[in-house]
């Protein structure tokens, strides 16, 4: 049986509810044979990975960096711009750096808003104590604390009611512009693709014009196959693939949570389940491996 691909998944060292050693075991039994841990601002689990029996999967380097589309006058929460690096050199972590420094800002100063103006008594140590990797504390280690303390049902209500965008506590990061972005990755190395095209909540023609945009400064890949591209969606991503010569990649964007649906290499009702290894293949042929 061939094995299948899914080069977009989180742990616990981002966004995720699950270990390095859970998805591993997962995708094993979901048959496959590819495998990428891009999580966000991170390549922690990468490294976890190299140490662990992946049971002949084949791990491939990768993370996930936001972008700033409020810059390019696409303001709220509908228009997401995520970038996907596969093969990140070592450089990457000079970037990531910087976004960490702003990560924590943000946090400390949700943290602030919290107490000022909502009454929510929390502290930074509570935050580390709840953490699911005290090493990197995010802002959904902030709503698990919440959570944990009482103020909210859930972490999902407590993201929502206080983190999100445009809730009460909700702090922007600085961010690179997608443009930006792109052309700073493809400086210092790796295979730069989009992720969940979908988000990105363009009409078609701008959005085929934003998508050039991107490919001018050195996109490799979309995201065809993600679980939330019907069939319609993924021919015209193909089309546009087809048409500046990108790499058509695939990910289920598996978070391991209750609230979604997404299975490790199979998507939403068995909707993946991709086997075309020549998407492996051009992605190290374009990093170079």
């Amino acid at each position: 049986m061939l094995k299948t691909i899914d080069l977009h998944v989180h742990s616990i060292f981002s966004d995720g509810k699950k270990k390095i050693d859970e998805i591993i075991d997962i995708a094993y039994k979901n048959n496959v044979g590819y495998l990428s841990f891009t999580e966000h601002y991170n390549i922690s689990s990468y490294n976890v990975a190299k140490t662990l029996d992946c049971k002949g999967i084949e791990i491939i380097p990768g993370i996930e960096i936001g972008t700033d589309m409020g810059k390019l006058g696409y303001h709220g929460k509908r228009h997401k711009c995520h970038i996907l690096v596969y093969y990140p050199s070592v450089e990457v972590c000079f970037l990531l750096d910087k976004y960490e420094e702003n990560r924590e800002k943000a946090i400390l100063k949700a943290i602030e808003l919290l107490n000022r103006k909502q009454n929510v008594k929390v502290s930074y140590n509570d935050v580390y104590k709840f953490a699911r990797d005290p090493s990197h504390i995010t802002r959904f280690d902030l709503a698990i604390t919440l959570a944990k303390m009482g103020f909210c049902e859930d972490p999902i209500t407590a993201y929502g009611k206080y983190l999100d965008y445009n809730s009460k506590c909700y702090v922007s990061r600085n961010k690179e512009t997608p443009k930006n972005l792109i052309k700073c990755i493809k400086k210092i190395g790796g295979v730069v693709v989009l992720a969940h095209p979908k988000s990105l909540n363009l009409n078609p023609d701008i959005e085929y014009d934003f998508l050039k945009s991107l490919v001018d400064e050195g996109l490799d890949g979309i995201e065809v196959y993600n679980p939330h591209n019907d069939n319609g969606k993924r021919q015209m991503y193909l089309d546009y693939c087809e048409e500046f010569n990108l790499i058509p990649t695939v990910g289920s964007d598996f978070h391991g949570l209750p609230v979604r649906e997404e299975k490790i290499g199979s998507g939403i009702n068995n909707n993946l389940n991709i086997t075309d290894v020549s998407i492996i293949e051009r992605i190290k042929e374009k990093a170079k491996i």
